[in-house]
């Protein structure tokens, strides 16, 4: 009797478990796709033959916006780490109605002086990762929930050019307003999808035991934890800062790089999904590795090759005459 108690109580755990995966990571996933349906449809369109400032149009627009994300990355070390979880909800609101308010600007506002605007959508938008995982960290299933999150970056990156291909050559809007026509698409679904995390339980007494509380931290506590992973956490931005530019200079220019005339808008969403569904299996096998160190090593290792691969295609795109 005992044992089918077991097995009984076993299997309830394990639906429960799926649902909650299904319920957070699904959530989380969807979440920061729509991010990026605020943050990148305009690298779907070419700007071709405008010039600011003297540089390529499309090359001050990126740096703009890339310039505005990165500051609020340094601005979000102090706000996410304070920001109490009864906060974050409208810290989401605030976050995509600024986007959405920089994409009608960018509209609105002739060239070049409309690229202040993509400073300001990046500048509002760079701290979303660290909220969204605010919401799924500190359990038992985080890593599976990370992952889900880590995977929306790659498959919504080729989504949101889509769109912004379909919006230009199906609906025949400019490329100046089709940002904001996208991100008033994605802004309710975000606010709604916010909902849904901030919805979902605290930690059990499980998770803390096994991944630890998470406490806000205030500037001294901050101080000390820098001091004691200090060198850690120097790489760790270092390769962040890396990995951003590498991502950047890929996603904003990719339609630059490979004709998609007489292809259709969704090649790039077609694409970033079998690269998503190539990342799930190398993902997957990682469960055959029992160390956690031998795993990061893994993991750090194909990050590594990754970048290498993206410096060497990127810098010497001319010369590889690709």
């Amino acid at each position: 009797m005992n044992n089918v108690q077991q097995v009984k109580t076993y299997s309830q755990r394990k639906i429960s478990d799926f649902l909650f995966i299904l319920w957070a990571g699904g959530a989380a996933l969807l979440s920061y796709s729509l991010v990026y349906a605020l943050r990148k449809p305009y690298t779907a369109a070419g700007f071709d033959g405008l010039e600011a400032f003297g540089m390529d149009y499309k090359v001050v627009v990126t740096i703009a916006q890339i310039l505005g994300y990165v500051l609020s990355k340094f601005i979000g070390i102090k706000l996410i780490s304070e920001l109490k979880r009864e906060n974050r909800m409208k810290f989401i609101l605030i976050s995509i109605i600024l986007a959405e308010a920089s994409l009608i600007l960018f509209g609105l506002l002739p060239a070049p002086y409309n690229t202040g605007a993509m400073f300001l959508n990046g500048l509002s938008l760079g701290c979303m990762w660290g909220i969204i995982f605010s919401f799924i960290e500190g359990r038992r299933m985080t890593d599976i929930l990370a992952s889900l999150l880590g995977v929306s970056m790659v498959i919504s990156s080729g989504t949101a050019k889509s769109a912004g291909l379909y919006v230009m050559d199906t609906l025949n809007v400019s490329e100046f307003w089709m940002p904001a026509l996208i991100g008033g698409v994605a802004l309710p679904l975000l606010a709604l999808l916010g909902y849904a995390l901030n919805r979902l339980p605290q930690p059990t007494a499980e998770d803390i035991a096994m991944k630890s509380k998470r406490e806000t931290l205030n500037g001294k506590q901050r101080w000390e934890l820098f001091k004691n992973f200090m060198p850690f956490l120097t790489l760790l931005f270092i390769a962040n800062v890396v990995l951003t530019i590498l991502r950047d200079i890929k996603e904003d220019f990719l339609v630059k790089i490979i004709d998609v005339s007489q292809y259709s808008s969704w090649m790039f969403a077609q694409v970033d999904s079998v690269v998503t569904l190539i990342i799930l299996i190398i993902f997957g096998l990682m469960v055959f590795v029992r160390s956690n160190l031998k795993a990061l090593s893994i993991l750090l290792g194909l990050i590594i090759a990754s970048m290498v691969v993206m410096a060497v295609v990127s810098f010497g795109y001319e010369q590889l005459q690709l």
